[in-house]
């Protein structure tokens, strides 16, 4: 015999031995199927480290009668548990995450009877939750110290499923989500957004000048896909040319400008390196003159050059 499986059988004994009600206390909870001493009594079975480390978390916080530790202990998120205790064998407790066996819905219930407020408001509308994505899939309530909330660690998490992205970061030109210094909840809410792709800001362009504050404006002479949308001309996550543009000048240029006055001929590959070298797309291409893109804000940049 195994020794966990003796250790399930000598809790078995003494669980027969000892009636429900005793474990309940005094005041007696076995009625609405609880039991008392509940952090004592899981932790009888249930005391690997995976287990007990939300022992050092918000959840198990003493003297905060918020916290579900000092409110019902791990009955508060898994159910009663007296019948589980009866019969650990034959009752299982509510589980979470992949493994578990209750639905997705009546899972991220729980989580949600305390977590609907904030960031969470717009869960029920967000794209993760249409996909039956549950809580416990991004989030371990047992670790100390949660990946999902580690900005160092999170993009991790994300890539499980968005592997375009992780592809995308691995490209000459990223944003530093993998070495630390941008996470993806800086753009992104994964509880549900009010913009485009779970955005945090209601539009694209809000997120980027948080960083980028001098691509902001108003400016006194706008680029109009500037003003419209960062990413008509950005990869946010990853590009293989400079700047995460989606295309290099003058090729990008030309997606609008195909007829610019200056001249009439449309750029193609012939003008690149190891054909017939082109200074009109060497180096910085249209942006060599037209320096200021984003925007001007000098009286005599109409054309965005100054």
């Amino acid at each position: 015999m195994g020794i966990r499986n003796l250790c399930r059988t000598l809790f078995i004994l003494v669980v027969a031995l000892v009636p429900v009600s005793s474990l309940a206390g005094e005041g007696g909870k076995e009625a609405d199927g609880y039991v008392d001493n509940e952090r004592q009594t899981c932790l009888m079975c249930h005391n690997t480290p995976a287990v007990k480390g939300v022992l050092e978390t918000p959840h198990f916080m003493s003297g905060d009668p918020a916290s579900p530790g000092e409110r019902q202990g791990c009955q508060s998120c898994h159910g009663p548990a007296s019948e589980h205790v009866a019969s650990p064998m034959q009752v299982k407790p509510m589980g979470f995450g992949a493994d578990s066996e209750i639905p997705v819905e009546a899972q991220n219930t729980v989580c949600l009877d305390c977590h609907e407020s904030g960031d969470r408001n717009d869960w029920h509308a967000s794209t993760h939750a249409a996909a039956g994505v549950a809580c416990a899939d991004c989030h371990s309530v047992h670790e100390p110290r949660q990946k999902a909330l580690n900005r160092n660690a999170q993009a991790g998490i994300c890539f499980d499923c968005h592997l375009d992205k992780r592809q995308a970061l691995r490209r000459r030109s990223h944003h530093p989500i993998e070495e630390g210094l941008v996470g993806c909840a800086d753009c992104h809410n994964p509880h549900g957004g009010s913009g485009p792709g779970q955005l945090q800001a209601v539009s694209v362009n809000d997120p980027c000048t948080i960083c980028h504050a001098e691509k902001r404006g108003p400016f006194l002479w706008e680029h109009p896909p500037v003003a419209d949308d960062c990413t008509n001309c950005h990869d946010p996550h990853g590009s293989v040319h400079p700047d995460l543009l989606v295309q290099r000048p003058p090729f990008l240029c030309q997606q609008c400008h195909s007829e610019s006055f200056h001249p009439g001929t449309l750029r193609s590959g012939t003008g690149l390196p190891g054909a017939s070298p082109d200074n009109k797309i060497l180096g910085g291409a249209c942006t060599n003159c037209h320096s200021q893109v984003h925007g001007s804000n000098h009286p005599s940049g109409t054309v965005l050059s100054r």
